[in-house]
């Protein structure tokens, strides 16, 4: 099984504009718009949609993302094995979405696709994307759902935390390192980030992170805790949708295997 995290959702009043951002400082390209205003853009390996918020129907902010699979088939049946109560539906496929969804022990809405969700095939740049993180209340069993329907793995950083008596849970998929956070009522709340539960923020991985933080907007970027195993700065987009960048700590994408800038 060979499943991979390749899409983000971020809904926006302002898709253009907040897709003028990554563009701009993540050098992100476009690959298409829609009629609506929605905007698709890629690291090279991500499709990251910017959906146009409709009639107040979708919450602003950082909504689900998506994984790419092989074979609907076999997500049907590790599902009925695992977890007999979740349900995959169709979606609309194309450019912006996948082509089935579902949802994980916690809710949160998980996009499927078998076409890689229209990225490209190419090698992958800097700045990429390689973390992603969410925050529930509820982590060993969606730490479980991801393995046992998707083939992630548990990584080191996220045993070694494990036997701690720690309730932070790390899953790999080979191109991304998931963290798996506590929710609001559980987290230090004293940090500059998101009060968000479920879908939190994702992470970048750059090179010569001293330039690259001097062409970002003043006052959008703040230095994380040193004890934090992966990442060294957090910022935040134009809608105040957050991001970490990482250069020498780097994101364990797999089980003891490191990225680094």
């Amino acid at each position: 099984m060979d499943s991979k995290i390749r899409y983000l959702a971020i809904v926006s009043e302002r898709p253009e504009a907040l897709a003028q951002f990554y563009s701009t400082h993540f050098a992100m390209r476009e690959l298409g718009r829609s009629a609506t205003g929605d905007v698709a853009l890629t690291d090279g390996f991500y499709n990251i949609s910017v959906l146009k918020q409709r009639d107040g129907a979708a919450a602003l902010g950082i909504s689900h993302f998506g994984i790419a699979i092989d074979d609907i088939g076999e997500i049907e049946t590790r599902l009925k094995k695992f977890f007999p109560k979740s349900e995959i539906s169709r979606e609309e496929g194309g450019q912006f979405h996948g082509d089935y969804r579902v949802n994980d022990p916690y809710g949160q809405v998980v996009s499927l696709s078998t076409h890689r969700f229209q990225t490209p095939i190419a090698e992958r740049t800097f700045p990429c994307i390689r973390h992603m993180a969410m925050c529930v209340p509820n982590n060993d069993e969606v730490l479980d759902f991801y393995v046992n329907v998707f083939g992630f793995r548990e990584s080191t950083t996220s045993k070694k935390i494990r036997a701690e008596n720690r309730v932070v849970r790390w899953a790999a998929d080979g191109e991304t390192a998931m963290a798996i956070l506590p929710d609001r009522q559980r987290r230090d709340m004293n940090e500059r980030e998101s009060p968000r539960d479920g879908l939190n923020h994702f992470g970048w991985l750059v090179t010569d992170i001293e330039t690259f933080l001097d062409s970002l907007p003043q006052g959008c970027i703040s230095k994380r805790p040193s004890s934090r195993p992966m990442a060294e700065y957090r910022g935040f987009d134009p809608d105040r949708n957050p991001f970490d960048i990482s250069q020498d700590k780097g994101y364990e994408i797999d089980v003891d295997r490191w990225v680094h800038g």
